[in-house]
């Protein structure tokens, strides 16, 4: 489970990850390794509709649930290499991207305004959802492994929409394939509910 770029209610976040972490729990020998990204801060404007401090919120029930019974182990998210971007986005939106380059226009149909902050973000976004599947993949790994702040499926080849830059699961999905010959296919299932553009995987 990579989690999910959406809003959520936090009045009943709470009891979603008990139940949550609980059934994961019942599959997953000890510890479940977790990525996380809500160490870089991203300032949004007072207009803006997103709820950036869930991520933190979900990773701090998840510790308290899971860390202190020793199911499971939190790791900062790394960032994404352009390597690995480039395994499914075009090569010169990715360099626009990183150089604030993009124009108004584009940042807006992203969502969010370009900072430094906000790139580290979005790098990290990706590259935890990498890191997580090379925990699954390589050799004696984990069984399953999990990235809070993943499913940035509303990315395209060329450009970034609904508040994804990257996708990271096509980009996971790809870097699996490149890396483990022994993997022929990825299956993807995403239990997002939401208008928009959906599962542009």
């Amino acid at each position: 489970f990579f989690g999910a770029n959406q809003p959520i209610s936090m009045r009943n976040a709470p009891l979603r990850l008990q139940l949550a972490s609980r059934a994961v729990c019942t599959l997953v020998q000890p510890p479940l390794p977790l990525w996380y990204n809500d160490h870089y801060q991203v300032s949004l404007p007072s207009t803006s509709s997103f709820p950036m401090e869930k991520y933190r919120y979900i990773r701090e029930a998840l510790q308290r649930e899971l860390e202190a019974a020793g199911k499971a182990t939190f790791h900062e998210s790394p960032l994404a290499s352009v390597e690995d971007l480039t395994t499914v986005h075009d090569g010169e939106y990715v360099r626009r991207y990183l150089a604030n380059e993009l124009s108004h226009k584009e940042n807006r149909r992203i969502g969010f305004p370009w900072s430094e902050a906000g790139k580290l973000r979005a790098l990290s976004s990706t590259g935890g959802t990498v890191a997580a599947m090379h925990a699954v993949c390589r050799p004696g790994g984990a069984r399953f492994a999990g990235h809070i702040a993943g499913g940035t499926h509303h990315a395209f080849a060329d450009r970034g929409e609904g508040y994804c830059v990257f996708n990271d699961i096509a980009v996971a999905a790809a870097c699996a394939l490149r890396d483990y010959p022994a993997i022929r296919r990825v299956l993807l299932v995403d239990l997002d509910v939401h208008q928009h553009t959906a599962r542009q995987t």
